[in-house]
């Protein structure tokens, strides 16, 4: 619980955190004691909170002000915990030693991993590659003796493309299923539609360029040459007209299209020619338009069509398997803005790529920071534990004896890491919990250790190269100071007992009622031979309990024999038929949802006011919210006084008139 609202507290902080004053003499909006709060301060904590600068543009005056009061809220509070000294507690230090790490580690992955990937991938994205390829296939766990005679084999085919021509090639050599048909063209395609090596090679080639050594991918070695390289137009803005094959005429339906296709090269407008003839009902009455399609979502062969047909010129008719088309090309949409395709780009690159370059960024590390490990002692480690055993059970390094455990397992920047660091390591780690203690998990989890030990080391210096990370950090410390305060002035000064709670009930006992409710016995099966079953049972004067014990098969109510205790009427289809048939009465068969039901009433309940004992739980969160807020209120009275406040609110007519700063 403790952690929960904390990490509930700690978003409302890292939200309201003020990015620093900038500039000489910046406009002040509010002074909260001698604190000046800035134009710049206000904006960039608005337009973090609120999705944006652009939000921040479009907003009015009323929502900057209720914005500011909040703001203002907030720096008056951690001003309060900051004056009570509440940085130097120890608990507060220890949690953000903690943070410093994990917030620092995540920020540097981001900086230094995801960030420059997204961003390259997005000016990718400004080109469409035509390439062709020969796949030279392997297993991506072949034995290293069929890996060198596969790449052998790609650099003697590599030698001949100077004399060769590479799509005579493609179809003598290549092992793609169909490269005898293709001669290894892959069409025109961009940024996310091949695996990772393949587009990065192709990225880096030239029209007319190959690569001088095959490209391994987990398909096998590729040789790859780039046909042509040309700006991304984005997705084709198509309309059709259309005529349905409806019986083996299909020779009719191409004269009448091909009729069309004339009245449309005399001039008819596409849109008017759809309206009249197009079968398509849900395009043809807006003129045939189909929207956009982009590149690798549609037929190769109709693709081709689409993307080499002029803008506003009309392809000739196509036969597809449901009928004949005709194609007119709107247009293009372009590539989007980067702020508007990031959240596309960032998820293709966390499912797709992140995990190879993260693995690049390891190997970087470890050469950067000297990692050593001492083989002989991994070695013993990995064989001194039951392997029977998991990290899971308490007692599992008791194997280990104290005077190994003091044994160095790995160097990291020149810094010792023990058998002991290892232990402590796994221990408070919850992704070793099932591995069984075998000799090649163990030094997985060493491998695992040194990463992590890596980065915690690399995250370290996250300050000194990103000096914008303080503010970062200053957010977390902020919410954690925020959280802290409030426990101590609202929270722990809220008084709850019984006493209180029925006064409270007593003047807001209308709020908590209780609905109509029913409560009935069920039969649920999803068959109508099992439903008449049942039900011939129950007219042959069977125990419905029994039946429906015997047959429900909505979970958990077999063991309930099929009871519901008092429901809300309007909960399901059940529940509602069982309200409206008398008590003690049994229903007739009815369909209900993917099956047959039939329900026997037990009770009914009007709706009427809940007894204190009834509203308790809803009493005592209500009772503390109020509570909390008269307690709330008073606190900021009391710091007002302490800290005088003077808010400039015409300041925030002159809010996001400038550019906005770049993000560090």
């Amino acid at each position: 619980m403790h952690r929960f609202s904390q990490l509930i507290w700690m978003s409302l902080g890292v939200g309201l955190l003020l990015a620093g004053c900038a500039g000489s003499g910046p406009a002040v909006v509010a002074t909260i004691g001698k604190e000046p709060l800035t134009l710049e301060d206000f904006e960039a904590s608005y337009a973090k909170n609120n999705g944006g600068w652009d939000k921040g543009v479009a907003s009015t005056q009323a929502e900057r002000e209720h914005f500011l009061d909040l703001l203002v809220k907030f720096r008056l509070k951690v001003m309060e915990a900051t004056k009570r000294g509440l940085l130097a507690d120890s608990s507060i230090q220890s949690e953000m030693d903690g943070y410093k790490i994990a917030v620092a580690t995540s920020y540097m992955l981001e900086k230094e991993i995801v960030d420059p990937h997204i961003k390259e991938l997005y000016a990718r994205s400004a080109d469409e590659i035509h390439a062709s390829h020969i796949l030279i296939k392997l297993d991506p766990n072949a034995l290293p003796a069929d890996t060198i005679e596969a790449y052998k084999r790609a650099m003697k085919i590599i030698a001949l493309i100077p004399t060769t021509r590479f799509d005579t090639l493609a179809a003598r050599f290549s092992e793609e299923p169909n490269a005898a048909v293709s001669k290894g063209d892959l069409g025109i395609f961009t940024t996310g539609r091949m695996v990772p090596e393949f587009e990065d090679a192709c990225y880096q080639l030239k029209p007319g360029q190959y690569t001088l050594v095959p490209i391994r991918s987990q398909f096998g070695y590729h040789i790859i040459k780039v046909l042509e390289r040309q700006p991304n137009r984005g997705a084709v803005h198509i309309a059709h007209i259309m005529w349905r094959f409806n019986g083996p005429d299909t020779l009719a339906v191409r004269d009448s299209i091909q009729m069309v296709y004339q009245l449309l090269k005399s001039g008819m407008d596409f849109g008017a020619a759809a309206k009249k003839y197009s079968q398509d009902p849900a395009s043809s009455q807006k003129g045939g338009d189909l929207s956009f399609f982009d590149r690798g979502k549609i037929p190769q062969f109709i693709e081709n069509v689409l993307f080499t047909t002029p803008v506003d010129s009309v392809a000739e008719p196509m036969q597809l398997s449901y009928g004949y088309h005709i194609f007119k090309i709107l247009g293009y949409s372009g590539i989007q803005p980067f702020e508007q395709a990031e959240k596309d780009i960032r998820q293709h690159y966390q499912q797709t790529r992140y995990n190879l370059d993260y693995e690049i960024y390891i190997r970087n590390l470890k050469t950067r920071y000297r990692l050593y490990f001492d083989e002989v002692m991994v070695d013993r480690l990995a064989h001194s534990f039951d392997t029977t055993s998991t990290p899971s059970v308490p007692t599992w390094s008791d194997t280990l004896k104290s005077a190994f455990k003091t044994k160095v397992l790995f160097l990291c920047e020149d810094k010792p890491y023990t058998i002991n660091d290892f232990v402590q390591h796994v221990d408070g780690s919850g992704e070793f919990k099932s591995l069984f203690l075998y000799p090649k998990n163990v030094r997985h989890m060493v491998d695992r250790m040194a990463e992590a030990k890596i980065v915690e080391e690399n995250a370290r210096l996250v300050p000194q190269r990103y000096p914008a990370f303080s503010n970062l950090l200053k957010e977390y410390q902020d919410g954690i100071l925020l959280y802290r305060i409030e426990q101590d002035e609202i929270w722990k000064k809220i008084v709850v007992n019984d006493s209180l709670l029925k006064v409270f009930h007593s003047e807001n006992a209308d709020k908590y009622r209780w609905p109509e409710r029913v409560s009935f016995s069920e039969v649920y099966v999803t068959t109508d031979s099992l439903m008449s079953l049942a039900y011939n049972e129950i007219k042959s004067g069977k125990n419905f309990n029994e039946v429906a014990e015997r047959y429900t098969m909505r979970p958990g109510y077999k063991e309930k024999k099929g009871v519901w205790e008092l429901t809300p009427v309007e909960t399901n289809d059940a529940s509602r038929r069982a309200f409206s048939t008398p008590v003690d009465s049994t229903s007739v068969p009815f369909q209900y949802a993917t099956g047959w039901a039939i329900v026997k009433v037990i009770a009914k309940d009007s709706a009427h006011a809940k007894t204190f004992a009834e509203a308790t739980p809803e009493l005592l969160s209500a009772y503390q919210e109020q509570a909390s807020k008269i307690r709330e209120e008073q606190w900021l009275t009391e710091l007002r006084n302490r800290y005088p406040i003077v808010v400039r609110k015409e300041a925030l007519s002159e809010a996001f008139k400038r550019k906005p700063v770049a993000n560090q």
